[in-house]
C-alpha cells in the first residue's frame, strides 16, 4: 500500500454517531456548499496548470462533518498542516496535505522531485520546500475565497504554518468541523488535501446554501450582479471598422489632387470587419443614412464569442 493511499484511508475514519447529531447544519441541508468546493477545485486546476505548464487536476471528493477529536488523531496521515484566519467567515480554518502532495508540488514547480523512498522518520521540510508548499496551498485557498463570493467576501491570512497544534487550532475537541476532501492528480500520481472550517462559520449562510443555483426561489447575490454590471457590462470598448487596404506607389500619391476619387478595393455589398484589440467581433456591410456613413451588422464572428467567454471566465 502506498503512502498516499494509507493517508487517505487513515483520514476517512468512521463516525460512530449519525450525521444529524452533529448539529442543525446537516450537510444534506447545504447542497450548494458542494458546488463551492467543486468551483474552488476547478479554479486551482486552471491556475496551477497555467503557472507550471504541467497538467494537474484537483478534484473535490466529499464533504463530511467531523468532530475535531477525529481530526487531531496522530495517525491522520497529514505531513503539513497550515492554519489560517478566514476573515469574512469569522473563524480559523486549516488545510492539511500529505507527503505525496508536497512531492508533486516540488516536481511541478522545479521540474524534479523526491524520488528516494520516504525515510522511516520524516525529516523536517526545508525552507524552500515549505515555501513551495505554501504557494500551492495559497492557490487552493484563493480558489475557495473566490468560490465563496456569492456568500461573503473571504480572505485567508496565515496564522500558523505547519502548526504543532494542527487541527486542534480550530477549537475544542468536541467542536464540529466541515471537512472537504480533495484529490490532486498529476504526473500519474495522486495525493490527498483536506480543508476544514468550523461548522458554526457556515450557519449564517444556511438559507443560501440550502438553495441550488437555478432552483425556484434562489436569491441572487445583488452585490455580485452589480459588480458584474459595473465592471463588465458597462465597460467601454473601442471598436474599429476595417476595410481592406489598397496599395499605392509613391508616383500614384504624388499625382493625387484635391477632388480626385480613390477607388476602394471592395464593392458596396462586400463584408467588412468590426474589430476590437485585433479581434474580429462582427462582419457587416457599409451603408449611408442621414448623410453619414453607417455599417449594418450582418453576422457574429466566432472570435467574438471566444473573446466574451474569456472576459467572463467561462
Amino acid at each position: 500500500m502506498s503512502q498516499d493511499q494509507s493517508a487517505a484511508e487513515n483520514f476517512h475514519l468512521d463516525v460512530k454517531e449519525p450525521l444529524i447529531s452533529l448539529g442543525e447544519g446537516a450537510l444534506d441541508r447545504m447542497p450548494t456548499l458542494h458546488l463551492v468546493y467543486e468551483d474552488a477545485a476547478a479554479r486551482f486546476s486552471r491556475d496551477f496548470c497555467a503557472m507550471t505548464g504541467a497538467k494537474a487536476v484537483l478534484t473535490f471528493e466529499r464533504l463530511e462533518a467531523k468532530r475535531l477529536s477525529d481530526l487531531i488523531k496522530p495517525d491522520a496521515g497529514f505531513d503539513y498542516i497550515g492554519i489560517y484566519d478566514a476573515r469574512g467567515l469569522g473563524c480559523r480554518s486549516a488545510i492539511g496535505v500529505d507527503a505525496g502532495f508536497i512531492d508533486l508540488v516540488v516536481e511541478m514547480l522545479l521540474g524534479s522531485g523526491v524520488n528516494e523512498p520516504p525515510p522511516e522518520t520524516p525529516r523536517p521540510l526545508t525552507r524552500l520546500v515549505t515555501r513551495l508548499t505554501d504557494m500551492a496551498i495559497a492557490k487552493i485557498l484563493n480558489g475557495v475565497a473566490n468560490a465563496c463570493t456569492p456568500l461573503t467576501v473571504v480572505d485567508f491570512e496565515v496564522c500558523e504554518t505547519h502548526s504543532e497544534s494542527g487541527f486542534a487550532a480550530l477549537g475544542q475537541r468536541s467542536a464540529i468541523a466541515l471537512v472537504a476532501t480533495f484529490r490532486l492528480s498529476a504526473l500519474e500520481r495522486e495525493s490527498v488535501v483536506v480543508f476544514a472550517a468550523p461548522r458554526a462559520a457556515f450557519d449564517p449562510y444556511r438559507a443560501v446554501l440550502a438553495r441550488l443555483p437555478g432552483a425556484e426561489g434562489f436569491e441572487r447575490d445583488m452585490r455580485w450582479a452589480e459588480d458584474l454590471y459595473d465592471h463588465v457590462v458597462q465597460t467601454e470598448v473601442k471598436v474599429d471598422v476595417r476595410i481592406d487596404a489598397r496599395g499605392f506607389t509613391l508616383s500614384d500619391i504624388a499625382s493625387l489632387e484635391v477632388g480626385d476619387l480613390v477607388r476602394l478595393p471592395i464593392a458596396p455589398d462586400s463584408p467588412i470587419r468590426v474589430e476590437s484589440e485585433g479581434r474580429v467581433l462582427f462582419w457587416c456591410t457599409l451603408g449611408q443614412k442621414d448623410g453619414y456613413f453607417t455599417i449594418r451588422l450582418e453576422d457574429v464572428s466566432d472570435e467574438r464569442r471566444s473573446f466574451i467567454e474569456n472576459v467572463l471566465g467561462l
